[in-house]
């Protein structure tokens, strides 16, 4: 409760303090008179304003501190006078409206003591512009008017009714904004009646000084504004007539009032003008109207006709006209109406080659056709034949090679519908009869206005009659070429001045002489003439020599009479030929001497077209360009390409990426890749793009030395160098490693850097492989086996094989890496990985803790930092080392080596009594194969009979010669020695290389194919217990010879020869050979074994004879598919017959004997089945 009390208190005190502000703010004074003031234009009137002196606001204040201001302006000092010490009285006499209404009274121009309001204006003045109109005559009238301007407003009240006044009708007033017009609308609600005739309205103005009534009579059927046209129609159109229907409204059938109708007519030839038709003969028949269209200009034209209508009425305003109604018609064609207009003395004959014959063309509406006018000329001969008939569509024609006599060209004008009546003719006298020409000496223009002068020919034959001066307008650079028709008109004899106004802007002129119907002929005036000036415009130039730089100009100047003093040259580069748009500003020269026919510009860019242009000017002002002149300068080299920079570089590659130049100067541009002697080209489709290139196949961690050079038709600059090196790569490989022996018997190994290192190569790896694998990791390139080999006996032999390692770091320190030299790599790798300094050897191989860490099946590689990565090396060829016996065993050696040879010789000799009967049996050969081992001589593939035996060639070299007797020892006593040589290590071993790449010694081919084993078994001990196992026959009539070619220009023929070695000595994988053969050869009767026998040894591990090579059908191999005795004597032995037919060929069978591989037991079936 009291908080509510207190509340209100509060409330009441605020207004009571807000009364009293305002109670001191009124008691500040007052105005006189207390009431707005309404006077009309050019009264008086006054206003008083009081301080109030008791009010303590208006203390130390009097009269001389108060003011009257209209708005924020004070009023004139002299309207105001001081009455007493409060008072001043404003008096305005010859009142004007103002905008600004209200005075104000202030005490030293800020603190207001009154307003007062006062309006000047007049009393309501009479409406002049009061009408109504009736649109449609069926729903509603609106009456309209602009009330009278004036500062102190009016108010209007509209009223009407009819006679006899039955009631008065109020209408409704609105302003319309966009007019400012006051409106009323009378519809039926309102009283609107659209039978009542007339409309009697009182108008009723007042405002403050007055009121004012005006009385207006409005005939309804005067301002009923009618429908439309309804119906528009064309009917009988010719080519010059037509007859037009509309019809009128229905519900005016009962209108008391005619219809006034306007018909307007516009074709494409009227220039948007339209023409009123007049109404004559216009018939109305019930509603409909029909007007004749009589004497249409213009045939095959399109027309649109455009038809209102109005209240026939005393009222005539525009605003009473119905709506149009068009319609659309096109008037049908018809044959020209005229010929051409010529002229005496149009024709032109410049040189004997040509002729030129002009007409004034017929305007596009004289053609009376949509298409297909032209001009159809005769050619008629001075003996009144016609020479040819011509068709044209200009206003000119050219003749070419006309033999000299009088022609007559007769013109026509035709279209599809036909040829004028009526016909033209130009006169063409022969040379000899022809005036001499007039000379055109000037020709100036002067504020529109151009002035031709010319002088008489020189010769007159004939008095002269007349001239004609021939015009045209142009926009190309030949005198006598017209674009548009030609126009003409005839001079008088002795007047040799022409003056032409209001033609167009650029004009060629030409004159004639005539003398009756004979004519000199037309002269062209050298120069075009223009307005605004009397400098012609230079129409000959042209470019004598151009080069990159330079452009050669020259020019003729023609009218040898214009009052010229120089020449403007105007050029600049441009995009296009096509816009001439200069993409430069603009120079230009000056050239003072008025002689000069020629200038040289300088400086120009390479491969740039140009646009030039050469002004005369005179004293007073520069004359009209002529044509623009465009050519391009030739091509040169390029400037240097720009901002060469390396974008991603890699262990083998390097991306470059530059922009182009800044001046390509020439078309098709293309750039050379310099880099460390080598340069690659790159063609680009878009020289003015930028171009992104890397260098391929480059090698790791080199420095590159970079240019970029641009050429067109020649090189460019080169760039300036940019220095790239490429990324740490794997190594290449190293050399086979050497060694030497210390005193100590411990083997060094050494070898030499990699070729291209591609790296720093940190650490080198060198494996050792013996019974077991060890790899060291070495930083210098040889280093010193802790132990001596070949003592211990763990392996015979031991190779030795060295790789590269390159260290590389990953992460955010790889670009401050990249920059190190190679041993502040080595520093900054220690650091990073303490494992190198553990386990990176430097003179002996391996570090004890490596060695320990491998003897445990573990290597230190295997976990790397992972921000390290290593580049590896291919392991470089093998170098290998064989471990010999002891001195105490070399004796046991030869025993059991000499007891080996004793077997063999004992081993041969029984073979040789186990098989000596089967060497004798006579092999007879069927028909079919006796071509082919026609001859039993072998043709030198590897093997040559001699009187003793045969000797083999291994390797392409004779290295075995083996008789009758002597066979297995001479073969095995070259092994031996091979074998036996003696041992270049101090430490008992043997060193071989173990490439397939280079040739090999004897101790390498004794170490490959193992000579040195202890089996010592020769192939024919072998093969005689095979036989002896199989149980053949002893029974021999005949001998075979086999013989064993080798294979020449192969790279296989080594290894071949590798692998009948091994066959010696226990292999038994020969059956892949493809050895040739020698032929079978027939031998003697029984009695032949006290012969040498000449059987050689078989290089074979089973029981195969050679068949014919060519055969590609592998014949099966059978472990026990020997010859038997049996077998030969049941018949020959032969190859089958499909296998000799297949590969029988009469070049082979004499240049090469049979090879390949059967069995006797498939030569033995098929000669059992050739019986």
């Amino acid at each position: 409760m009291n908080r509510i009390v207190f509340v209100v208190l509060i409330c009441w005190v605020s207004c009571v303090t807000s009364k009293n502000r305002l109670e001191n703010a009124a008691a500040l004074g007052w105005i006189i008179p207390t009431e707005p003031i309404y006077r009309e234009v050019n009264d008086s009137f006054s206003l008083q304003c009081t301080l109030n002196m008791r009010s303590i606001e208006a203390r130390w204040s009097n009269s001389s501190n108060l003011m009257f201001f209209q708005g924020d302006v004070p009023v004139p000092r002299e309207q105001v006078k001081i009455l007493n010490d409060s008072t001043i009285e404003l008096v305005v006499e010859n009142a004007e409206p103002h905008m600004n209404f209200a005075y104000t009274c202030k005490v030293n121009d800020t603190k207001g003591v009154g307003i007062r309001s006062v309006y000047i204006g007049h009393k309501p003045r009479e409406v002049r512009d009061f009408k109504c109109r009736a649109p449609l005559w069926d729903k509603h009238m609106e009456c309209t008017f602009t009330p009278d301007p004036n500062s102190m407003a009016a108010t209007y009240e509209l009223v009407f009714y009819f006679k006899p006044v039955i009631q008065n009708f109020t209408c409704k007033l609105e302003t319309d904004n966009e007019t400012n017009l006051t409106k009323c609308i009378i519809n039926v609600d309102t009283g609107y009646r659209n039978v009542n005739e007339k409309y009697y309205f009182v108008l009723t103005a007042s405002n403050h000084l007055g009121t004012l009534s005006q009385r207006f009579i409005i005939n309804h059927f005067d301002v009923v504004i009618p429908h439309a046209p309804i119906g528009c129609v064309i009917e009988d159109v010719t080519s010059n007539s037509a007859v037009l229907k509309w019809s009128k409204w229905y519900k005016y059938d009962g209108f008391s009032r005619n219809f006034i109708c306007e018909v307007k007519l516009l074709s494409i030839f009227d220039n948007n003008v339209w023409r009123t038709v007049s109404n004559e003969g216009l018939q109305l028949n019930h509603r409909v109207y029909t007007l004749p269209l009589r004497n249409l200009p213009y045939a095959a034209t399109p027309y649109d006709v455009r038809i209102r209508m109005r209240t026939n009425s005393t009222e005539t305003d525009s605003d009473l006209w119905s709506n149009h109604t068009s319609c659309l018609f096109d008037t049908l064609p018809r044959k020209p109406d005229m010929p051409p207009e010529v002229a005496i003395g149009a024709f032109e004959n410049s040189n004997e080659h040509h002729l030129f014959i002009y007409w004034r063309e017929l305007d596009d509406w004289q053609h009376n056709a949509r298409s297909g006018f032209h001009y159809n000329i005769t050619l008629i001969d001075q003996h009144g034949r016609i020479v040819e008939h011509l068709n044209a569509t200009g206003g000119m024609i050219d003749r070419h090679h006309l033999v000299d006599m009088n022609y007559t060209f007769v013109i026509k004008s035709a279209n599809p519908e036909g040829m004028s009546e009526q016909a033209s003719k130009v006169f063409v006298p022969a040379r000899r009869h022809r005036l001499d020409k007039p000379s055109i000496d000037k020709l100036l223009s002067d504020s529109g206005k151009f002035t031709l002068s010319w002088k008489p020919p020189s010769r007159i034959h004939s008095p002269i009659t007349s001239y004609t001066v021939f015009w045209c307008n142009t926009t190309s650079n030949s005198p006598n070429d017209c674009n548009g028709s030609i126009n003409f008109t005839s001079v008088a004899a002795d007047q040799t001045t022409f003056v032409l106004s209001d033609v167009g802007s650029t004009i060629n002129f030409a004159v004639a002489a005539n003398a009756g119907r004979v004519s000199s002929g037309m002269v062209w005036a050298a120069c075009t003439a223009t307005h605004k000036t009397d400098i012609g415009k230079l129409k000959t130039i042209w470019i004598s020599e151009m080069d990159s730089s330079q452009i050669h100009l020259k020019w003729k100047t023609e009218c040898v009479d214009v009052a010229h003093v120089g020449y403007m040259i105007y050029y600049c580069s441009i995009s296009s030929p096509r816009t001439l748009g200069c993409k430069e500003p603009e120079m230009k020269i000056n050239v003072t001497d008025k002689t000069l026919d020629h200038f040289l510009l300088e400086n120009l860019h390479p491969y740039v077209t140009y646009k030039i242009e050469i002004a005369m000017y005179s004293d007073t002002h520069i004359g009209p360009r002529s044509v623009p002149l465009v050519n391009t300068t030739m091509e040169a080299a390029p400037s240097p390409p720009r901002n060469l920079v390396t974008e991603r570089v890699t262990n083998n590659s390097i991306s470059l990426r530059w922009e182009p130049p800044a001046h390509i100067n020439g078309g098709k541009m293309f750039y050379w890749v310099f880099y460390n002697g080598q340069f690659l080209k790159h063609d680009v489709e878009e020289p003015s793009t930028n171009v992104t290139f890397t260098l391929d196949n480059l090698d790791a961690f080199t420095e590159y030395n970079i240019t970029v050079t641009a050429e067109t038709v020649k090189p460019s600059n080169s760039t300036e160098p940019v220095h790239a090196r490429t990324l740490v790569g794997n190594p290449l490989v190293i050399g086979q490693p050497s060694t030497n022996s210390s005193n100590d018997s411990k083997l060094t190994i050494g070898w030499n850097s990699p070729s291209k290192p591609s790296g720093c190569v940190e650490f080198y790896e060198l494996m050792v492989k013996a019974n077991q694998i060890i790899v060291y990791q070495q930083r210098k390139t040889e280093c010193q086996l802790r132990e001596p080999i070949c003592q211990n006996r763990d392996s015979s032999k031991y190779e030795f094989m060295v790789r590269a390692v390159n260290v590389d770091v990953i992460g955010p320190i790889k670009t401050a890496f990249e920059e190190l030299s190679c041993s502040d790599r080595w520093t900054e790798l220690n650091n990073m990985w303490p494992e190198l300094k553990r386990f990176v050897a430097h003179a002996e191989c391996g570090t004890s803790d490596a060695i320990a860490m491998q003897s445990n099946g573990y290597s230190w590689l295997n976990e790397l930092p992972p921000n390290i990565r290593l580049h590896y090396g291919p392991w470089s060829e093998p170098l290998a080392h064989w471990c010999s016996m002891e001195s105490k065993n070399t004796l046991a050696i030869f025993f059991l080596v000499g007891i080996a040879i004793a077997s063999g010789v004992a081993m041969c000799s029984y073979s040789y009594v186990k098989v000596k009967h089967v060497l004798q049996v006579k092999v007879i050969i069927p028909d079919g194969l006796n071509d082919i081992t026609g001859s039993g001589k072998p043709s030198g593939f590897g093997a040559v009979i001699g009187p003793a035996g045969i000797i083999f060639t291994e390797h392409h070299r004779v290295d075995h010669i083996m008789t009758s007797g002597s066979t297995k020892e001479a073969s095995y006593s070259k092994e031996q020695n091979q074998c036996l040589l003696p041992s270049s290590s101090s430490s008992g071993g043997s060193i071989a290389d173990l490439s397939s790449h280079e040739p090999r010694s004897s101790a390498d081919y004794c170490s490959n194919s193992g000579c040195c084993e202890d089996d010592s078994t020769s192939f024919y001990d072998q093969e005689a217990e095979r036989q002896d196992l199989h149980g053949y026959s002893d029974d021999t009539t005949e001998s075979i010879e086999n013989s064993h070619e080798a294979h020449q220009g192969s790279t296989s023929s080594r290894s071949a020869a590798n692998d009948d070695l091994g066959a010696s000595f226990g292999r038994t994988n020969i059956g892949t050979m493809n050895l040739p053969i020698m032929p079978v050869t027939p031998m003697e009767g029984k009695g032949s074994q006290n012969r040498s026998s000449s059987a050689m040894p078989i290089t074979v591990t089973s029981g195969y004879v050679p068949a014919p090579v060519v055969n590609t059908v592998k014949q099966p191999i059978s472990s026990n598919g020997y010859l038997q005795i049996g077998a030969l004597n049941n018949g020959g032995m032969m190859a089958p017959l499909d296998t000799m037919q297949k590969s029988y060929n009469p070049k082979m069978a004499a240049a090469a004997p049979i090879s390949g591989y059967v069995t006797h037991k498939q030569l033995s079936d098929y000669g059992q089945h050739l019986k």
